[in-house]
């Protein structure tokens, strides 16, 4: 009798084929994880820098210490190579990223929250997250002067449905307008979206560019405000252009 066709073994035929099919399904996963997309990248001219978002975090704080300080880029170039295990070609587009020299260059695919938190605000009136934001941006890079927060909360002042009036957002000033308040904005901004998962941030926005927790595998994204029966400084306001917005999640 030829086994090959024994009824019997027909079940056993067919768990043995649906292992394998297990198998190379499982294999596939694993290969997509590997060449996925990565968790954090920066661009600068032609070259593109994956990092994770350890390394990320690790960069970003290494440059938030050397915009504090006046480091030249070299330095905190040599620096970020040291702190994120990179090579000194991948940490000069890194360091040129997170010291705001090359603007919207970074982004993440991570922030936001996966659970709520109390709605209750502060003294400052902000919530915990966006306190913690605010606390944690004062350590890297020194005090900043914020706002968009009052106690007890704001209620005017902000677009229709902002984060402000939840006291979940904090403004970041870098007034005036200039090419080196613009390089410290960028830098800020772009710091943010490296610790977004660690500050659970939403949102962020600065010099009409917009990322999200939610779009984050868009990076960057042009932020556009109506024109129409506003001054030019008005615009410049609402574009974020003296300033830079982060909201956490709610």
């Amino acid at each position: 009798m030829d086994l090959r066709h024994d009824p019997r073994r027909r079940p056993a035929l067919v768990a043995a084929a649906l292992a394998l099919v297990a198998v190379a399904l499982l294999v596939v996963v694993a290969v997509r994880g590997l060449t996925g997309a990565p968790e954090c990248e920066v661009t600068v001219g032609d070259r593109t820098v994956d990092l994770t978002t350890a390394q990320a975090e690790s960069a970003a704080g290494v440059s938030a210490r050397s915009v504090r300080s006046g480091l030249s880029l070299p330095a905190t170039s040599t620096a970020v190579a040291r702190g994120a295990g990179l090579s000194a070609a991948d940490a000069g587009a890194v360091a040129s990223a997170l010291t705001g020299r090359a603007r919207h260059a970074l982004t993440c695919t991570h922030g936001g929250a996966d659970e709520t938190e109390s709605d209750r605000l502060d003294r400052h009136g902000l919530t915990h997250r966006a306190e913690r934001v605010r606390l944690d941006l004062d350590q890297a890079f020194g005090h900043l002067p914020d706002g968009g927060f009052a106690p007890g909360g704001v209620r005017s002042g902000h677009m229709p449905g902002s984060a402000h009036y939840e006291g979940r957002a904090v403004d970041v000033f870098v007034r005036p307008i200039s090419p080196r308040n613009k390089a410290r904005g960028w830098a800020i901004a772009q710091y943010l979206v490296a610790n977004a998962e660690r500050l659970e941030i939403n949102t962020v926005i600065f010099d009409a560019r917009i990322w999200t927790a939610r779009r984050a595998g868009e990076g960057w994204r042009d932020y556009r405000v109506s024109t129409s029966g506003r001054s030019r400084a008005t615009v410049r306001i609402l574009e974020h252009r003296d300033h830079v917005h982060v909201d956490v999640a709610d």
